[in-house]
């Protein structure tokens, strides 16, 4: 027996599930991903009356067919672990569609309690659903929901102690005479082959011996025959030759009796139970009338005006993120140099700490905190702004929107998702590809996702351009994430001219009715995500902070009189005339390490500026720092070429050794190689143009004679190999 009861939340996407795990879980919760497959796992502790309920999120999917890694995922999890009771959750203002997973979730014998979400929603568009009716159809009880408001969890809980003790029943769902005949000779077979068990009573055990039981009736039933009557691969490879011919011959009689496909026989006949079901219990009072989200979406899904309400959208994430957070930054940084740098210092050199020693916890490690800190406000409202968007129903629509679009650049639209995964980062974005069923989708897609700035670059855009662009950096912010969108697409139009030369999948999405978000819901999504930047983050930038001060510390001779340079100085030297055509100096080598350590972590190109650009004083101001870095860079001109450089080169180390695990060596080399190269080009021809002179002229040829290699490379690995991997 389990130590305690789990409970399963299953639904469509965007049903709101994660709104009732909130509500049963609090804050009670762990993110992480399901083994061996990267689909998100969100489970948590429910305490109510004593006792304490474990909360699984399943992956929202709209059946149990196995056709996605999601639906393996909920499928698996349900038949493995067998959770004491599933709770549906349905959208009421889109019942027949929902309730088709519902039909599937019957037919295993799983113990259920259906929640109908956005009630609300379905009354205003004239919708009025018989809850007492529909459970007495069901077998199972059902609680409406309206999520904007606080949802009342204890009936729902009580209703799950009841059932622990006795599992409910769910109704059978009987297709046609000629088809019920068929299934039960299947059902026959399956008995005899040894799968399956003939159904008894379920007995009233304790909640894990009965629930278990409850699922084992029906598995090894009924509705193993009605996946082999669907074409469930797993199942029909279980069956002996003999008996696989034997299912062979009814799974044809069946087609031949209705005329089409069995699989669309038994999704007909569950859509006519779900018909029937619905015109007895629900009531329609306000008929073609158009509903909000209907509105809404005359303007939003325009195909003239959508793609700019997108982008407008996307400048007031940013403006708010930029606006908001810096009175925020000020009065963060003002109190953590206060803490950890004065007064952790005093505190050390009054202890008689070696001086060493002291630099390293109250300047190092003290300085790393407080950039740390003023990461914490743009983070925060980016997150926040995401979240709003993505609870409200509108990020479903910007997939839609760019669908159109990212046919034209060779992606289908269910390729934006792993994009807008990019926001946050990199890793997940690679990783969120494993959803396009295409193999040259999911190599695609991974090698245009570094060019949606993740997270960890936020930070690096908004110290340098809050240093050199103050009273525009929301605008500079937002030009570089839309820079690295228009390169990405520009890319993408190239790679689709030259290797990804075949066509891409098909698309098919759902529109969620818009609705309020919930302030619990907005603040758990944002706090989740910032959460685990910063541990991320913090770690990285504490490291590469101790690091650099190590090694700035550490002198070799570099010449004639004794003279010593650190090994970081050194390094920088060596590969900063490389960088000169893009406005890099010759002695502003801190900015060159910088980029080196942006190659283990974006993030920790700020704490690198900052430990490398202090005077030989060691201890200075704000300000002070300020002006070491701008007259370092000397003019607008090399810092936005140094910014878009951030922007386009290589992803950070975990990336690539992502793109290592999902797609293999060559095109992580791929990615680092292009991307790199790319961002050296652009940086040049950027800051060229804008500090124009004679010996311009000469870097425009040297750029024109790159491209035009690496085009006709291309050209010729995508005649000679293709894609293999299709």
């Amino acid at each position: 027996m389990r130590n305690r009861p789990v409970i399963a939340l299953a639904g469509n996407p965007n049903v709101g599930k994660t709104c009732l795990f909130n509500a049963l879980t609090g804050s009670h919760q762990t993110v992480g991903n399901w083994p061996g497959v990267t689909v998100e796992h969100k489970s948590g502790r429910c305490n109510y009356k004593g006792k304490i309920y474990e909360v699984v999120d399943l992956p929202g999917i709209y059946s149990l067919a196995g056709g996605s890694p999601d639906e393996l995922v909920a499928r698996n999890y349900i038949l493995t672990e067998k959770p004491d009771i599933i709770i549906n959750i349905v959208d009421a203002s889109n019942l027949e569609r929902n309730l088709y997973l519902t039909v599937q979730l019957m037919e295993l014998g799983a113990p259920l309690i259906m929640c109908l979400s956005m009630i609300d929603i379905a009354e205003h568009n004239g919708i009025y659903i018989d809850t007492e009716h529909l459970s007495s159809h069901l077998g199972f009880a059902v609680f409406p929901l309206v999520l904007n408001k606080r949802i009342e969890v204890s009936p729902i809980l009580d209703k799950v102690e009841e059932y622990l003790v006795q599992p409910p029943v769910p109704a059978t769902i009987h297709y046609d005479e000629v088809v019920e005949k068929h299934l039960q000779n299947i059902w026959q077979i399956v008995l005899k082959s040894g799968l399956g068990e003939p159904e008894t009573k379920i007995p009233q055990r304790k909640f894990s011996e009965s629930a278990s039981i409850a699922y084992d009736i029906l598995i090894k039933s009924r509705w193993q025959a009605l996946k082999l009557i669907e074409g469930d691969a797993e199942l029909t490879s279980r069956l002996s030759d003999e008996d696989r011919a034997l299912v062979e011959k009814e799974i044809s009689a069946i087609a031949k009796h209705r005329g089409q496909e069995p699989t669309f026989v038994i999704a007909d006949d569950r859509y006519g139970y779900i018909r029937g079901l619905i015109k007895d219990v629900v009531k329609r009072k306000r008929k073609s009338r158009l509903t909000f989200s209907d509105m809404v979406d005359k303007v939003v899904l325009n195909s003239v005006v959508g793609l700019p309400v997108f982008f407008i959208v996307m400048y007031l994430v940013f403006l708010v993120a930029v606006k908001l957070s810096q009175p925020c930054i000020k009065f963060i940084e003002f109190i953590l140099s206060w803490l950890f740098i004065e007064q952790l210092g005093n505190l050390l050199s009054s202890l008689s700490f070696p001086q060493w020693l002291n630099y390293l916890l109250s300047e190092a490690i003290g300085g790393g905190i407080v950039t740390i800190g003023s990461f914490i406000p743009p983070i925060f409202f980016i997150y926040i702004s995401l979240s709003i968007l993505e609870d409200s129903g509108y990020m479903a629509r910007a997939a839609f929107i760019a669908d159109k679009f990212m046919r034209k650049i060779g992606l289908p639209g269910k390729a934006f998702i792993p994009l807008l995964v990019g926001f946050g980062c990199t890793v997940p974005a690679i990783m969120a590809t494993r959803t396009l069923e295409n193999p040259r989708d999911r190599v695609f897609a991974s090698i245009l996702t570094p060019f949606v700035s993740c997270g960890a670059k936020l930070p690096v855009y908004t110290f340098l351009v809050m240093l050199f662009f103050p009273l525009y950096a929301d605008l500079v912010i937002f030009g570089l994430y839309l820079f690295g969108i228009i390169m990405g697409v520009l890319t993408g139009l190239l790679l689709k001219k030259t290797i990804f030369l075949s066509a891409p999948g098909d698309f098919v999405m759902e529109l969620p009715a818009y609705h309020i978000p919930t302030i619990n819901g907005i603040f758990m999504h944002t706090w989740h995500r910032l959460k685990s930047f910063l541990l991320r983050a913090g770690k990285t930038i504490l490291l590469v902070i101790v690091l650099i001060n190590i090694l700035q510390g550490i002198q070799i001779p570099t010449g004639r009189d004794s003279e010593k340079t650190s090994i970081l100085e050194l390094g920088g030297k060596l590969i900063t005339p490389v960088l000169q055509p893009m406005g890099i100096k010759s002695d502003n080598w801190q900015s060159s390490v910088a980029l080196i350590s942006g190659l283990f972590a974006k993030e920790a190109i700020v704490g690198t500026l900052q430990g490398l650009y202090q005077n030989s004083e060691g201890e200075i101001s704000g300000d002070q720092l300020a002006n070491n870095i701008k007259s370092s860079f000397g003019s607008n001109a090399s810092i936005l070429a140094y910014l878009v450089f951030i922007l386009l080169y290589s992803p950070c180390a975990a990336s690539l050794t992502m793109l290592f695990k999902e797609h293999g060596f060559k095109w992580m080399l791929f990615a680092f190689v292009y991307l790199t190269l790319l961002a050296w080009m652009v940086a040049t021809l950027i800051y060229q143009i804008l500090a124009f002179n004679v010996l311009s002229i000469f870097w425009f040829v040297v750029i024109g004679a790159i491209f035009t290699f690496i085009y006709i490379t291309l050209r010729k690995i995508g005649s000679k190999y293709a894609f293999q991997t299709e």
